[in-house]
Order: C-alpha cells, then sequence, then structure tokens
C-alpha cells in the first residue's frame, strides 16, 4: 500500500461527509491507497454515515467509545494503517482533486520528506448558531457578497452543495485565515521559499489537517504524545520530534485542502495546559526551540527574532563551554511561563541564589562573544530575559547597550 489517508473526526458527521465526498472526487489513478478514519467517540451518528458511504478507497473506520484526545486518535490509525506514507487530513478538510496525487508525488524526492501543504485556506460549507463573533462577523460580510443567502440560514443549514465540492466552484467561497501566526508563516515562506533552506524552525509548518510523512519516520520518532490530550501543539511535538530526526521539510503550496469553518472545540485553557505540558517534557537546553515557539506571546517577540536566536543556539549547543549560559537562559525561560500563564510567587529562592550565582561567569563570557560579534542574537535575548525575570539589567556590564 503506497499511502493511508488518516483522518480523526468528533461529532464533524456532515462536514466528514464532504470530506470524502472530495476524496471519492481525486484524480490519482492507483489502487494502493487507503483511507482510516478514527471515530473518536462521536454522538452525530457519524458511524451510520460511515457505514452507508461509498467510498472509491478502501475505507476502513475505527470506532473509539471515549474522546481521549486527537494524539490517541491519529495513532490508533496510524497502527492500523498499510500504506508507506501517511497522509494526515482532519475531519473538516475539503481536498483538491490533486490532493493524493500530489502528496504521493512529492515523496519521490527522497524518504525523508515531510510534505507540509497549503492549510491556511477556510470554507463556510455549514451554518452553524454557535460560531464565534469573529466567525460570525465574517460569515454575515461573506453571506452578501458569495454566499446570496435570501433568509436568516438555519443550524447546521449546507451552505455548499455536493455538486461544488466535485467540480470545484467551493474554491471561489474559501478565504485565507488571517490569523497573526498564519501571516507570519506566509512572510517566512517568502523568505526561505519551499524547501526553507537556512530557516531554523521548519517544524513550525507540521499541521495535520494537510501533511504527509512516511510511516517509518513517525514510527521511529514514537508517534502522537497521547498525553495531550486538550486542544493543541501535538502536532508540533511529533514535528520538532521528526525535525531533530533528521527530516526535511517543505511547503508544497500546490497541495490545497480547505478548512470547514465550525464552532471551536476549545479553550483559552486547553492552550494553557498544553503549552505548560509541552514546556515542561522539552525542559532542556536541546529544545530550547520548543520553549520560545510556545512562549512568543510571554516573550513578547516575534518569530523573526526568535529564529535568528535559534540560530545562535544551534552554534553554541555544539560548544560544551556554553552549555552553562543555555541552562541560565532556560531557567528564565520557565520563570518566565510560570508568571505568565498561572498566579505566581516568583522564583524559589535556590532558583534565584543559582541564577545570581552565574552572573560572574554570564558577564565574562557573553562580553567575550559580543567583541567578537558571536552569538549576539542570544545574548540580546538573554539580556532580555534577565530584566523580564528577574529586573536584573546587565547590558552595560558587557557592552550590549541596544
Amino acid at each position: 500500500m503506497r499511502a493511508s489517508i488518516i483522518i480523526p473526526s468528533w461529532n464533524a458527521r456532515e462536514r466528514l461527509y464532504l470530506n470524502l465526498v472530495a476524496l471519492n472526487n481525486q484524480d490519482y489513478q492507483g489502487d494502493d491507497v487507503e483511507i482510516i478514519v478514527v471515530d473518536n467517540g462521536s454522538t452525530d451518528n457519524t458511524l451510520d454515515m460511515l457505514k452507508n458511504f461509498k467510498s472509491r478507497f478502501p475505507l476502513r473506520f475505527i470506532r473509539l467509545e471515549e474522546n481521549r484526545g486527537i494524539a490517541r486518535g491519529r495513532n490508533q490509525g496510524i497502527l492500523e494503517a498499510l500504506g508507506e506514507i501517511l497522509i494526515f487530513h482532519d475531519s473538516d478538510m475539503i481536498a483538491s482533486r490533486s490532493f493524493v496525487r500530489k502528496h504521493i508525488e512529492a515523496h519521490e524526492q527522497g524518504d525523508d520528506l515531510v510534505v507540509c501543504g497549503l492549510f491556511w485556506k477556510r470554507i463556510f460549507s455549514f451554518f452553524y448558531k454557535k460560531f464565534s463573533h469573529e466567525q460570525m462577523a465574517r460569515f454575515e460580510r461573506m453571506a452578501g457578497s458569495l454566499l446570496n443567502l435570501a433568509d436568516p440560514p438555519q443550524d447546521r443549514m449546507p451552505l455548499i452543495t455536493e455538486a461544488d465540492v466535485l467540480d470545484g466552484s467551493y474554491e471561489k467561497y474559501s478565504f485565507d485565515l488571517d490569523l497573526p501566526f498564519i501571516v507570519d508563516l506566509k512572510q517566512v515562506l517568502a523568505r526561505y521559499g519551499s524547501t526553507l533552506t537556512g530557516y531554523n524552525l521548519p517544524w513550525r509548518f507540521f499541521i495535520t489537517n494537510n501533511l504527509s510523512v512516511p510511516r517509518s519516520k513517525v514510527m521511529g520518532v514514537g508517534m502522537f504524545d497521547e498525553g495531550i490530550v486538550r486542544y493543541g501543539y501535538e502536532d508540533y511535538d511529533l514535528g520538532i520530534r521528526l525535525f531533530k530526526d533528521g527530516c526535511r521539510f517543505v511547503v508544497a503550496e500546490d497541495i490545497m485542502s480547505c478548512h470547514q469553518e465550525h464552532p471551536a472545540n476549545f479553550t483559552w485553557v486547553d492552550v494553557v495546559e498544553n503549552v505548560t505540558y509541552i514546556c515542561e517534557k522539552y525542559n532542556h537546553i536541546f529544545y530550547l526551540d520548543m520553549q520560545m515557539v510556545c512562549l512568543q506571546e510571554a516573550l513578547k517577540t516575534d518569530s523573526d527574532r526568535i529564529n535568528l536566536v535559534v540560530g545562535d543556539i544551534r552554534q553554541l549547543l555544539a560548544e560544551e563551554s556554553s552549555h552553562p549560559i543555555l541552562w541560565v537562559f532556560l531557567k528564565l525561560l520557565n520563570i518566565i511561563r510560570k508568571s505568565h500563564y498561572k498566579p505566581y510567587r516568583g522564583p524559589t529562592a535556590d532558583v534565584i541564589i543559582n541564577i545570581a550565582d552565574s552572573i560572574p561567569m554570564i558577564i565574562r563570557q557573553t562580553r567575550e562573544w559580543v567583541e567578537a560579534r558571536k552569538a549576539v542574537h542570544f545574548v540580546r535575548m538573554l539580556r532580555d530575559l534577565l530584566k523580564m525575570a528577574l529586573n536584573i539589567e546587565l547590558g552595560p556590564k558587557i557592552g550590549l547597550n541596544i
């Protein structure tokens, strides 16, 4: 089997149906592709729809009685998959006709590739009364100009048809998600190109609604972490492990799949819990890149700066003599994370004493780096972390006043 399309689903029956319709319409001519749907404890009769759906590709479905997170759902699909390539595709996606073919063709360029398709296209395929304020505002703007609805829509009312999916006309109703992280990733792509050459954080493109990777690579790094039960970051978690394991990341803008808008199934608490879990899991200097990406908001910085700092850190990691400063850097990140996300009384006395004892070493080493114009991005970030976490100002002492 060449490829397995893995689709986790939770209470998304109507959107999953359009997903399967689009997969039936693929231009891929081979018979070596399968679809695996993992019903993650749905209560909307998803299973009945699956039993009655006439799929062009072999369709298998797994029923999990309890929803214990999307990571567990995807892992069940991975374990059942027969394909050499895993194509991750969420239940609320509508794939373009060339989706399967182009994912498979991309892997002909090597067996270590992670292929990241276009993941920021969105569409209103159904109307939901529980749309967020932002979703409802966008829907109302589009209803008159694109969807041409004459009457107020009813809950779960279809806004596109199967025919729209089959002939591709649904794409004219799509739009780009414009969240800051999407805008940022578009800028990264424009700067570094589809191979992300020179970019230190390619795993940020590991978004599992339109992505493919060799099954052997996923198994080799341990699949998704089922300890991540709440929404978010389970994809980053697997992505960074694949990156550290040597996989190459490419962005294929011509592999398009469109996300069907629906009411949010996560809260801010979910995000905080998962950021905490990820940062504690990767509480090591070899994963400072993950720490900073997760804490970008708390650090009040931008991703360009993080990318430059990570470039410096990669050089410093190769020098064991630099590791003590990197550990101080990590301790400062921990202080900032805890003070940002949870009620926090401040660092313990032993942490403060440990960092204070390191100040002479930090001054001596960073002054040498500044004079040699080495790791300057890292030194500037270290200066800012000391000020932010402990109100220690070291800039003048190390010759770094900007």
